[in-house]
This record gives C-alpha cells, sequence and structure tokens, in this order.
C-alpha cells in the first residue's frame, strides 16, 4: 500500500500533570591570571552574584508560593485541602508551613503594593465600600470585619480592589482607610456606619439595589397577601424600569451622564418618593413601613446621582469583589491571630486587583515575588497590574 495523503481525524484535550523540578543554583568563581593582592600575595577571586533566595534557608521558591496564594485566595482552597495537593506531587508541606510563608511574603513584599493600592483608593472620585465579618482565634469577640474599598467600574483611572481587616463594625475604620481629608463620593449601603459626619468634605451615594431588596421581599409568594403588597409591587416596577432605562444612557463623561439621568430618571425617581410617601400616611403594616421609612431616610443620597454622574445606582460591584472573602471563611472557618487576618488583607486586595486589570494571577504573583529574589529594590511603580511591563507579561 502506498500512502497518498491525509486528513485530520478529530482533536481531543490531554492533560500534562503538573510536576515538581529542583533548580540548583550555582555561583561562578574566576581568578585573575596576573593579579595578586600587594598585602598577601594570594590570587584575586571573584564570585559572581546570584538571585537571593525568597526565604532565608527556605526550599519554597516564588513559584510555590504564587500557587499557595493563588489556590487560596484566588479559588478559596484553604491550606489543610492544599498539602493534599502538595502530597501527591512530592512536595511534604504542611499548612501550618504555607501559613507562615503567606504572612512573611505579604509582610515583605506584599505590603508595599498593598498601600499603594490604598493610596490609588484615596485619590478615587468615588469609592465604594462594604464590609463582611470575619472571625480571628485570639479576638475577644466573636469575630472581627473585612472592609472592601474598590473604584468603580466607571470613570475611575485604575480599578483597585482594596480590602482591610479591623476588628470591629466601627464607622471610623473609614478614615483608617480613606483619611480625614477624602472629598471624592462613597457608594455604601444604608448602614449607620457609614454617616455622613465621618468625611464632611466627601458626598454620599447609596445602593438602590438594596433599597429595593426590602420592597422586593414583601412580594414573596411564601408571604401572605396583606394591604399593602400592592403598594410594594408598584415601588419594585418603578424600580426595575430605573435600571433598565440607566443600561441605555449614552454618554461620555460623568457630567453627560448625570445630565441623561437627570433626563430620563428623575421623574421615576419621583413618581417612586411620591407613592411610598403616600403610602405612609396611611398606617401600613410594619414590614412595609420599615422599608418605606428606610428608602425615605436614604432620599438624600439617591438624588446625589443626579448631581453626580461617577455615582453607580448601586453597590453590586463591590459586592461581587467580596464575595471570595466568604467562600474562604466558609471552606477555613477563620484565622488564627490578627497578623494572619492582615496578610489576608493584603493577598485579597493584591489578588481580585490583578483579576479586575485581566492578569493571570499566578503569573502576576510569581512575577511579583520574583522580583524580591533580585539584589537590586524593585521600583513598585513598575509592578503595579496596570503597568505597561505587567500588562504585557501576565496578560490573562
Amino acid at each position: 500500500m502506498t500512502v497518498i495523503g491525509k486528513h485530520e481525524q478529530y482533536r481531543e484535550v490531554k492533560l500534562v500533570p503538573v510536576h515538581l523540578c529542583c533548580k540548583i543554583v550555582c555561583t561562578e568563581t574566576a581568578r585573575c591570571e596576573y593579579c595578586q593582592d600587594s598585602e598577601t600575595g594570594n590570587d584575586v577571586l571573584v564570585q559572581v552574584k546570584t538571585p537571593q533566595l525568597l526565604f532565608p534557608h527556605s526550599y519554597l521558591s516564588s513559584s510555590v508560593i504564587a500557587e499557595v496564594l493563588f489556590e487560596k485566595f484566588g479559588l478559596a482552597v484553604p491550606f489543610t485541602r492544599q498539602t493534599q495537593y502538595w502530597e501527591r506531587l512530592g512536595l511534604p508541606i504542611t499548612s501550618k508551613h504555607m501559613a507562615r510563608g503567606v504572612i512573611e511574603a505579604g509582610e515583605r513584599f506584599g505590603q508595599k503594593i498593598y498601600e499603594r493600592l490604598r493610596q490609588e483608593i484615596k485619590a478615587a472620585p468615588v469609592v465604594q465600600l462594604d464590609e463582611t465579618p470575619f472571625q480571628v482565634l485570639d479576638l475577644d469577640q466573636s469575630h472581627g470585619y473585612f472592609w472592601s474599598a474598590c473604584s468603580t467600574e466607571e470613570f475611575s483611572p485604575h480599578q483597585v480592589s482594596y480590602f482591610h481587616y479591623a476588628p470591629s463594625r466601627s464607622g471610623k475604620v473609614i478614615t483608617e482607610i480613606l483619611g480625614d481629608d477624602f472629598s471624592g463620593g462613597i457608594m455604601c449601603d444604608g448602614f449607620s456606619g457609614y454617616s455622613d459626619n465621618r468625611l464632611p468634605e466627601a458626598y454620599w451615594g447609596t445602593c438602590l439595589v438594596h433599597i429595593n431588596r426590602q420592597f422586593k421581599r414583601l412580594l414573596d409568594p411564601k408571604i401572605t397577601r396583606f394591604q399593602g403588597q400592592s403598594i410594594a409591587s408598584d415601588a419594585v416596577r418603578i424600580l426595575a424600569k430605573v435600571f433598565h432605562v440607566e443600561k441605555r444612557l449614552k454618554y461620555s463623561s460623568a457630567s453627560e451622564k448625570a445630565a441623561q439621568r437627570r433626563q430620563h430618571l428623575k421623574a421615576m425617581i419621583d413618581d417612586f418618593y411620591q407613592l411610598i410617601e403616600k403610602a405612609l400616611t396611611k398606617s401600613p403594616l410594619k414590614s412595609l413601613r420599615n422599608a418605606i421609612k428606610n428608602a425615605l431616610k436614604l432620599k438624600k443620597r439617591v438624588y446625589q446621582m443626579f448631581r453626580h454622574g461617577e455615582l453607580p445606582l448601586h453597590n453590586n460591584h463591590n459586592e461581587q469583589l467580596i464575595r471570595p472573602t466568604t467562600l474562604v471563611r466558609k471552606n477555613s472557618l477563620f484565622a488564627k491571630s490578627t497578623a494572619g487576618a492582615k496578610d489576608n488583607a493584603i493577598w485579597y486586595s493584591i489578588v481580585q486587583t490583578a483579576k479586575l486589570n485581566h492578569l493571570d494571577v499566578f503569573k502576576y504573583l510569581e512575577t511579583l515575588l520574583s522580583a524580591f529574589t533580585k539584589r537590586e529594590t524593585p521600583e513598585i511603580e513598575a509592578y503595579l497590574p496596570w503597568a505597561h511591563k505587567i500588562q504585557e507579561s501576565c496578560k490573562a
């Protein structure tokens, strides 16, 4: 038989198993044939400088720690489960060993990037804020809190996600993150800790989705029909139309967006508040009354959207960014120490900001950690997630 041709029959994906290898770093020593030490007469020897270890006297490299960080903060895999993964690859590393490495890497290498992200948040025109509980074993109270601050998806020079660990939910934490002189906008929910008195130079928006949610709950089929259900239904219908129209606005700047909102959305918001204010005079049942009072309490903040186009209608963007912390909380349950919780905040910030800037998180973490093994101090600006060099080498 003579082969007269071939064609592609099919394609399939083949898995190339992950494996570990040992990298041996050698140092060359050179001797000058013509030089001698003038005092001793000995040969003059020169030794080449080599990259430093990530951690002194440790076999954990930048790539190993980057993978540990990616699994924990990118995929919500706790250290106890990672031990099985590393054991299968032939690396006997314990959860305690991983935790120590993550904390040390955060304090030595991640802190500078983390602080730079905070400066970026403080300079943002609008900051979205939210918080979620997180248990820490060395605290006297039941749990502390992760506070999440992020830039908006529109009108921000850079996409940044910043996490801050605090032992309380007190509103004073806001000034720890943004400083006393923050003068931009703040988008948040109706929690009392977000008080106007905290930052007198700032302006405050509020999440329309949270307001809508209280009325929407009253339409749950499991709830027995009550007298005010039609009011709740009308409120939800009006707000749903607001969200629908907002998505179809056309603008090229924040001022244009504010003008478009005044033209297309303001009448609907006016109708919403007229509806619930009228309903309140009819002594509605407690659940509806609470929803109305909450919306009225936040009325001034709702109307800020017509002055400041930078303000989003809701806080959904930040709630999506804070979600990985809740997944880790379910999988890992707690942090053993305050130091561990603070380092969690560092790596959450770096990982989530890398995702927002469309980076391959593992590549970025490995690049960042490897930079500190060189004998020169890395320039932080060159390793920020939006830096040109990083965008070229770590793009997802």
